[in-house]
């Protein structure tokens, strides 16, 4: 790979922006509600949102000061004010209607009624939740810290603690969030999105045990030029080096090639088997 090196300062605020949302991507999207001082519902999209702790369930969002008009979002200043919020997830078929809500409506303007959501009461803060969202946080503000003011910044990061979340029953599977079912979507920069559905959605194993690392692998698996990394990866992934076995059964109609046949049995998450015909090859 060639890469070009950035300097930030040396680069229009908007080429650093669109760089940083090119390369951290893709970012959940939050779909925030709050109500100003006298009561009106607000409704807007941030993509800079992530979750952080789990105990007390604590989310971070950076509604900024708008870098073109240099005036703070709305949603910025209702948390300010009221300290609470409701944060909602985005499926796809929301996307429409939640990038509808992200246009630069004045002040009081209602962007429920603008986009077409629907109210839902909230049980332990005022705003309210977005109907039609399969997934939601109910949040009061713990602290907000204005970022590099000194020299021009115009980011915010708003940490929020969860005291309610609620859950559609219709994305859930065995008591748990089913990505193939809540369907969200992810911004990437731009205009683009990305959607968390069908063959997008993969499952990678998390380690059980410490793994003997690729520094451990023979020399021959190590420097092979057919196994790539993930395959690599599967192999070191397991808590002691392998032995040949002879006694091994290896499934039937494995091609001649021994890394082929490795390569097949470690799409099928067979590390057992690939690591036996790696040895026996020695």
């Amino acid at each position: 790979m060639t890469f070009r090196t950035i300097i930030p300062g040396e680069v229009p605020h908007r080429e650093m922006h669109q760089i940083l949302l090119g390369g951290v991507a893709p970012r959940p999207v939050a779909f925030v509600a709050s109500l100003s001082p006298d009561g009106t519902a607000n409704l807007s999209p941030f993509s800079f949102f992530n979750a952080y702790s789990s105990k007390p369930p604590t989310i971070a969002i950076g509604p900024a000061i708008a870098a073109r008009t240099g005036i703070a979002k709305d949603t910025y200043l209702n948390i300010l004010d009221t300290g609470e919020c409701t944060v909602n997830a985005v499926t796809y078929a929301m996307t429409e209607q939640a990038s509808l809500a992200s246009s630069e409506y004045p002040r009081g303007v209602d962007e429920f009624t603008k986009a077409g959501f629907t109210k839902r009461a909230s049980q332990a803060v005022a705003p309210p939740l977005v109907a039609e969202s399969p997934f939601s946080l109910e949040c009061k503000l713990v602290e907000h810290y204005p970022i590099r003011r000194d020299i021009g910044g115009n980011g915010v990061i708003l940490i929020l603690e969860a005291i309610r979340a609620h859950i559609a029953e219709e994305v859930m599977t065995d008591g748990e969030i089913d990505p193939h079912k809540i369907d969200l979507v992810g911004r990437m920069n731009g205009d683009w999105y990305c959607r968390a559905h069908g063959d997008a959605i993969f499952e990678v194993k998390k380690p059980r045990t410490v793994g003997i690392g690729f520094d451990a692998l023979p020399d021959f698996i190590r420097t092979s030029e057919i196994l790539t990394g993930a395959e690599l990866a599967k192999l070191a992934g397991v808590n002691e080096k392998p032995v040949a076995e002879i006694s091994f059964q290896l499934p039937d109609g494995l091609p001649d090639d021994t890394f082929a046949a490795a390569k097949i049995m470690l799409a099928q998450n067979n590390t057992a088997a690939a690591w036996q015909l790696l040895l026996r090859a020695v």
